[in-house]
């Protein structure tokens, strides 16, 4: 089964990080702008991708067993453009740089930005996840 969890700020997030790393299960995480009023997140790149890395967890579930799956918002688009102080920025096990980024955690697995939209990467990362029980 895989458990899907939302953070909507850096403290939420860093909070429930803590709880899934006492877990011992595997971790993903998706970073993504701060939905608008409509609902959508203003990073562009985020809404397309979100579809596509969906649809891949869905078609992995079984080898994501006992996985956790976090959206974690980053914050408004002021709150991530042309800021260097986000707090996902800085934070030394983070180290965000782009939208969206699927991050295994623990590990320097990653894919960032157009990546995101590749069903072929987006299934090796997360087969890869059975690797690692």
């Amino acid at each position: 089964m895989v458990y899907s969890h939302r953070t909507t700020n850096y403290e939420e997030f860093i909070a429930l990080m803590k709880t899934l790393e006492e877990s011992k299960q595997k971790t993903f995480v998706i970073f993504t702008g701060t939905p608008n009023e409509s609902g959508e997140s203003w990073c562009s790149d985020c809404v397309v991708a979100d579809p596509v890395i969906k649809k891949q967890i869905e078609q992995n579930e079984e080898h994501l067993k006992d996985t956790n799956i976090v959206y974690a918002q980053v914050g408004k688009r002021e709150e991530w453009k042309n800021n260097n102080d986000n707090p996902f920025r800085v934070d030394k096990k983070i180290r965000l740089q782009f939208l969206p980024t699927l991050l295994k955690w623990g590990t320097l697995h990653k894919l960032q930005v157009e990546e995101c939209l590749k069903p072929d990467l987006l299934n090796m990362i997360f087969k890869d996840a059975e690797d690692d029980s």
